[in-house]
């Protein structure tokens, strides 16, 4: 211990009188993730509400391994619907609710819709009132998989009940709607991206239809929305990105006039337990792709993610272990929904990621999202004192208890979690309980400790406005 604090902060850190953990956070189920929605105001379609609480986005994905330890359908993650390949994730609920609410699918419309993406769209697309469902899957042993889970789901029956005619096609039924000679659709949407606006299938709009359609690549895609204004033109106003990836070359090559490919007769294919497991590894390796938001919100959502890692060690590798990165997965996006404000689905992040493996890194971030709430205080320090006996060697729950206490005016209890904060093996942030310590000394008007508390912090946070007003206070006489 530095000699500069005296006899101060002399008694050791007393871990049991802090709170022990009594509730553990779970993530909500499907239609507490919709009315979340609903009450934020985000989804404001009773409509579309209604249909989505009846329309669990779980039952059109992969087999989620370890669904008996966590259920990830009210996650923020993204779900896959196949086993390999590009374009295989299921839209989340907020992308869902955005993009089908821009849609505005009236009861009696007649809906094109390119690449299904599981049967989680086509569903919503029944339950809120289409007639007509064109549904074109350009791979033909995904179309035979699709169609085979459709009817074990019993989802014919669903439009029967709905009076919705259901039809599937490949690259031939796109080709024919691309040189269709009179409007019928009333909506369409495409959920892959294409270089540029495919003219020739939009022209089959009607005169009050509009269209969904992603343009660009990948990471710079945009949503934009399409609406005729005569017979042969067409006006779109750009939406949001989308990060979706591109649509194959085949497709784009038959929205172009070119002869579709040729193909043959497919049969359901199902994902072995391997091929499962690897799909939900690989589903939220790319933390931009499927989301729905402007691109700068992408990019910083790409880069929270980036910086929260790597937690739990593997979790990089390409044949990782399932519950390695599902845990790694949540914790991340835990973080960048805590970043983004979003602290109670943070804290249920964080929670589903220690449940599954516990670190205390997760136990840490549950305890800031319930500090930051201003609502549980005793939680949040019931947490802290969790990520201690997890791995004492992490820095950050030492400084947040201390901050708490020091936040409470509890001054000298604060003195030593802060100091044992500054001498933990893995804290890459030393700045902060030094400037903590800062604090607390000068509200103790400990002068000598807190001028050199205010100088440690200076070497890690060179520019810090308050570090360097009580290097500068603490420091006159001194000398």
């Amino acid at each position: 211990m530095n000699p500069a604090w005296g006899d101060i902060g002399a008694a050791e850190c007393d871990l049991a009188s802090l709170p022990e953990v009594e509730v553990v956070p779970r993530l909500p189920n499907n239609e507490e993730a919709v009315l979340r929605l609903a009450a934020m105001g985000v989804l404001f379609d009773e409509v579309l509400q209604e249909a989505m609480v009846a329309c669990p986005r779980q039952r059109h994905a992969l087999e989620q391994p370890l669904l008996d330890e966590v259920d990830l359908e009210g996650s923020a993650l993204k779900l896959p619907w196949w086993h390999e390949g590009n374009c295989a994730l299921i839209p989340g609920h907020y992308e869902t609710a955005q993009v089908l609410q821009l849609l505005r699918v009236r009861v009696g419309d007649r809906v094109c819709l390119l690449q299904p993406r599981g049967g989680y769209l086509m569903e919503l697309l029944v339950r809120i009132g289409a007639s007509e469902l064109l549904v074109i899957e350009p791979d033909e042993v995904r179309r035979a998989t699709l169609i085979a889970r459709w009817e074990r789901l019993g989802l014919d029956e669903l439009c029967a009940e709905h009076d919705c005619d259901v039809r599937w096609g490949g690259c031939v039924e796109l080709a024919d709607e691309a040189m269709r000679s009179e409007p019928y659709w009333d909506r369409m949407l495409l959920t892959g991206a294409l270089p540029r606006l495919p003219i020739e299938l939009l022209t089959g709009l009607t005169h009050d239809g509009q269209a969904l359609v992603v343009v660009g690549d990948d990471e710079a895609a945009v949503l934009q929305l399409v609406t005729p204004t005569s017979k042969r033109e067409l006006t779109a106003q750009w939406v949001c990105s989308w990060a979706v990836q591109v649509l194959s070359p085949e497709v784009a090559s038959v929205l172009e006039g070119l002869e579709p490919p040729d193909e043959g007769v497919a049969e359901e294919v199902l994902a072995s337990e391997s091929e499962r497991v690897r799909a939900w590894t690989q589903a939220n390796n790319d933390p931009m792709r499927d989301r729905f938001a402007p691109e700068r919100i992408l990019r910083m959502m790409a880069a929270i993610w980036d910086s929260a890692g790597p937690v739990f060690a593997g979790c990089g590798e390409a044949e990782a272990d399932i519950r390695t990165k599902l845990a790694d997965d949540l914790f991340r996006m835990g973080h960048v929904l805590q970043q983004l404000g979003v602290l109670g689905l943070a804290g249920e992040h964080h929670a589903e990621s220690f449940r599954l493996l516990p670190s205390s890194e997760s136990a840490t971030f549950l305890a800031w999202a319930l500090s930051e709430s201003g609502e549980n205080r005793d939680g949040a320090l019931a947490w802290y004192r969790r990520a201690i006996e997890t791995d004492a060697t992490f820095g950050n729950p030492w400084n947040d208890i201390g901050a708490l206490l020091l936040e409470n005016g509890e001054l000298k209890e604060a003195v030593p979690w802060l100091s044992t904060a500054t001498q933990a093996p893995r804290y890459d942030a030393l700045g902060f309980p030094w400037l903590n310590l800062a604090r607390v000394h000068e509200q103790l008007g400990n002068k000598m400790a807190a001028f050199e508390a205010a100088r440690e912090a200076l070497e890690h946070l060179p520019d810090d406005e308050d570090a360097l007003r009580i290097f500068e206070e603490s420091g006159v006489g001194l000398i």
